[in-house]
């Protein structure tokens, strides 16, 4: 293979990429749970890939590093270092904060190559970087992006440095994932303009594994997955690459052939390759085949006992298969590596509560910190203090945690009112809502809130005067003119003014389910029955959802389709037995 003829393609892409950083992304792209407009779930099980480290400035291009404050025990969290490992690597921090750095970069190096620890190797490459010392660099690099392959920071110091020495080859292999995955980020006219370059390269260079690599992955970008799926299994031909591997399982699943996705990769998944290991054990989860999700991540975590994206991976396999005993002691080993030790303590305060013991339960989740658990934990204990007929401790507790934290005062706010208006204390809520909107006029989702809080207790006033208050500050704010315009198309003969705000609506979100059954229903009240079917069967397409499916059938029958209205709302109650809206509108209309 021609070395030279890369040279150029390897420049520009280094030079595109480097110049505009690196974010640290998965190299597996983690499918997104689709937008709805009620309802929407996310699988915890396929964020166990993820990572979450942050964006790192390349140390070279920063002065020396200032004296440090003593680091806080919370800035290392329990790994399962050996004595002395753990010895080397505290005079290793030492050394650094006395402005040591060779000494720091000899030790962090050593322990680098004995622990393979992925934070170790990561420190020393920028230290060595900082040091000017690139074959140390590209030392730790190398190990940096083998024991943590879904790193792009990691790729990117890798293939700098072979850069330097002029291995192209092994840089082109970092590359291809920094290439595959800030594509991604490119607009659809700069992908374009970058197929039509790489196309016109392969004119040339038929046989180019790097560009046909490049231009699989910008087809599938763009949508071409059967002409990116050639692309691959030619690649796989030759050699059974990582990175093409990923790439092509990436295109199964976008092409619906997950089952395909699997039965390929079991078939090449090696026992030492984590990152395909993962990928394997996610697509079985996903499959409902949790017993060999289990068995592969169960290998995964013999590689590093301390992995907490396996251990809750596997912890939430355990809860799926109701066994809360295994799944607690998964949690529990999170809490003590202390990774995702949030979460561990948000599942244990579930699982307690679950079982009944609810001092458990609380105790676990006063202990989730301020990450994403912080609200729906404090919910709950707010609901169990609710549940056991303690209103006012449960007020005092939220108005407490308001004042310890500004920034959440809103959301928990919210989190108090849910509470009282699900219990019907209706005067309770509305005092509440009206004291903090006195002092916070324009907050949009409290006035939203208060909005469906005045529909809830039949409030039409309230609703009203809120969503406009919304629409005169943010007239786009195509949440408030759907809700407006839906209620004034179900609640009052208000019907043209309602269908102007729902248009407007829809302009801002065409492909909106709940703002299409909210035109088709509009559509309906204005007695436009074959536009309103029309609109009304794109939302039940967008979205299956009693209500949208409640809407649907009421206007066939009123056409005349009764045996088809009755069709869509039996198939409705399969997957929503106990909706009320369903069985009103089947009785109003079948039991005449």
């Amino acid at each position: 293979m021609n070395v030279q003829i890369r040279a150029p393609l390897i420049l520009l892409g280094l030079g595109l990429f480097f110049l505009a950083g690196c974010q640290s992304i998965t190299l597996v792209e983690i499918p997104k749970a689709s937008k709805v407009s009620k309802t929407s779930k996310v699988s915890k099980v396929s964020e166990t890939s993820k990572t979450a480290e942050s964006v790192v400035t390349n140390v070279e291009d920063e002065p020396a590093p200032r004296p440090k404050p003593p680091p806080k025990p919370s800035d290392y969290p329990v790994a399962p270092f050996k004595d002395d490992s753990l010895y080397h690597l505290l005079v290793a921090e030492v050394a650094g904060y006395r402005s040591d750095y060779d000494t720091a970069l000899e030790k962090y190096m050593e322990m680098a190559e004995l622990t393979r620890d992925p934070g170790v190797a990561a420190r020393a490459t920028r230290l060595a970087n900082f040091l000017k010392r690139n074959d140390l660099a590209l030392k730790a690099a190398r190990i940096w992006a083998e024991v943590e392959p879904d790193n792009i920071d990691a790729h990117r110091h890798a293939a700098d440095h072979l850069m330097r020495i002029g291995d192209l080859e092994g840089a082109m292999s970092h590359m291809e994932a920094v290439f595959a995955y800030r594509a991604g980020n490119l607009d659809e006219q700069a992908r374009d303009s970058l197929l039509v370059a790489i196309s016109n390269l392969l004119e040339r260079h038929p046989n180019d594994d790097q560009l046909m690599f490049s231009k699989a992955v910008l087809l599938e970008q763009k949508g071409d997955l059967e002409a990116s799926l050639l692309l691959v299994e030619k690649l796989l031909e030759e050699k059974k690459n990582t990175n093409v591997v990923i790439l092509k399982v990436n295109v199964l699943k976008n092409m619906h052939r997950s089952d395909d996705a699997i039965d390929f990769l079991k078939g090449i998944v090696e026992n030492n390759n984590r990152r395909l290991l993962v990928i394997y054990a996610r697509f079985l989860f996903e499959a409902g085949r949790l017993d060999d999700a289990r068995e592969q991540y169960e290998h995964v975590l013999k590689m590093d006992s301390s992995d907490g994206d396996i251990l809750f991976a596997l912890a939430l396999i355990a809860m799926e298969q109701k066994n809360d005993l295994v799944a607690a002691g998964h949690l529990e080993q999170m809490i003590r590596y202390k990774r995702r030790a949030g979460e561990a303590h948000f599942y244990l305060g579930t699982l307690a509560e679950k079982n009944g013991d609810i001092p458990a339960a609380i105790r676990n989740y006063r202990q989730v910190g301020h990450g994403y658990e912080f609200l729906p934990a404090h919910s709950r204990i707010a609901n169990l203090m609710a549940q056991d007929g303690r209103i006012d401790e449960m007020r005092s507790y939220l108005a407490q945690l308001r004042r310890g934290n500004p920034e959440r005062a809103a959301q928990l706010v919210v989190v108090e009112a849910q509470i009282l208006s699900e219990r019907g204390l209706s005067e309770q809520v509305f005092s509440l809502l009206d004291k903090v909107l006195a002092d916070d006029t324009e907050n949009v989702d409290l006035l939203y809130f208060r909005a469906m809080t005045g529909q809830k207790f039949g409030h039409m006033d309230i609703l009203e005067n809120d969503l406009q208050a919304i629409i005169r500050m943010d007239p786009n704010n195509s949440d408030a003119l759907n809700a407006l315009g839906y209620t004034l198309a179900d609640q009052t003969d208000r019907h043209s003014e309602a269908h102007d705000l729902i248009k407007r609506a829809l302009a801002i979100k065409p492909e909106e389910a709940a703002f299409i059954d909210s035109m088709g229903w509009v559509l309906y009240r204005l007695q436009n029955y074959a536009e309103a079917v029309t609109y009304l069967r794109r939302a039940l397409e967008l979205f299956v959802n009693d209500e949208v499916a409640a809407h649907l059938g009421e206007v066939l029958w009123i056409m005349g389709e009764t045996a088809e209205a009755v069709k869509i709302w039996q198939k409705a109650l399969e997957l929503a037995p106990d909706s009320e809206i369903l069985k009103k509108v089947i009785e109003r209309f079948t039991l005449k």
